[in-house]
């Protein structure tokens, strides 16, 4: 890999609106690294940070720490936490309400996993950024498209 190598962390408090306060943090820092189309982060990387972050505020006292490190066109969030228990990832239930979470980081990363950091342990996904925009919309038989906002 001979492309760029960038590394930011956010503290988070346990208080407040640590959730806000990280995507905040996400987003800006996407598009200062340019990982961004027409100003806007790509979806599928503000989608995985923000599914780890909330498994960290539902299922742990909350988020300690948001690492982002882009390593050539490798993106890796990382999300700490208090919590000593490796994240579970539940079977699927469709028609069930909630627990999709982890399904979603596995199927949009390249790569997730945790592991114990001092005081908690750490969750993070990798997600390739070569090549990567919008998506185009897929509908289903039938649907009309709609304007996008």
């Amino acid at each position: 890999m001979n492309g760029p190598h960038y590394h930011r962390r956010a503290a988070l408090a346990l208080t407040g609106d640590c959730f806000g306060t990280a995507m905040r943090f996400v987003r800006r820092t996407l598009s200062e690294w340019a990982l961004s189309v027409d100003g806007c982060p790509t979806n599928d990387m503000v989608l995985v940070a923000a599914e780890l972050l909330g498994n960290a505020c539902v299922h742990t006292p909350g988020p300690t720490a948001i690492d982002l490190e882009l390593d050539d066109s490798v993106l890796t969030v990382a999300i700490t936490d208090v919590s000593l228990r490796p994240p579970t990832l539940r079977p699927y239930r469709p028609g069930t309400p909630g627990g999709y979470g982890l399904h979603i980081v596995e199927r949009l990363s390249t790569r997730w996993g945790s592991y114990a950091a001092p005081g908690g342990k750490t969750v993070w996904a990798t997600l390739d950024t070569a090549g990567r925009g919008p998506r185009p919309v897929v509908l289903a038989p039938g649907q009309e498209p709609r304007e996008r906002s």
